[in-house]
């Protein structure tokens, strides 16, 4: 199979590799066997910078031989605010749920949520998530602490 595309659409093809690459490896840097399909379908995607005239966009490693995104172009791009917002919004739901989920079974006990209702669990549980959307709504970082912070 054949996919035509326009040089306009071979750009945003670079913004998902970068995507997808910071995906795989922003918080790992392990070769994992799993990443291997993908990465091999990004170095056939890499490689066809030359045809688009887009060969700034791509470098190739001397040393290895893999084609690999000109990073000081892609900080450019407009797919590095989208990862922005991703990971702000993640970082904030992240922690209200943790904080909401452990608050939640300190309050309760396993054992008496277990006993709840599906919907009395979720409406216990959705007021401590209230309570910490509006405090981090209202002042964000500015009142978490950490108490008994061990130093070394």
């Amino acid at each position: 199979m054949k996919i035509n595309i326009t040089k306009k659409e071979y750009q945003l093809l670079l913004d998902l590799v970068y995507l997808s690459d910071w995906v795989l490896h922003a918080h790992s840097e392990e070769k994992m066997e799993e990443k291997k399909p993908y990465e091999e379908l990004e170095q056939k995607i890499l490689a066809l910078a030359n045809e688009f005239g887009m060969e700034k966009m791509v470098e190739k490693n001397e040393k290895s031989g893999a084609y690999i995104l000109n990073k000081k172009i892609m900080t450019k791009s407009q797919i590095v605010k989208h990862i922005e917002n991703f990971e702000n919004a993640t970082f904030w739901e992240e922690l209200i749920e943790r904080l909401a989920r452990r608050d939640f079974i300190k309050k309760y006990g396993e054992e008496a949520i277990l006993q709840m209702s599906i919907s009395e669990r979720f409406e216990k549980e959705m007021s401590f998530h209230q309570e910490y959307h509006q405090e981090f709504d209202d002042y964000g970082l500015d009142n978490l602490q950490i108490h008994n912070l061990k130093k070394e």
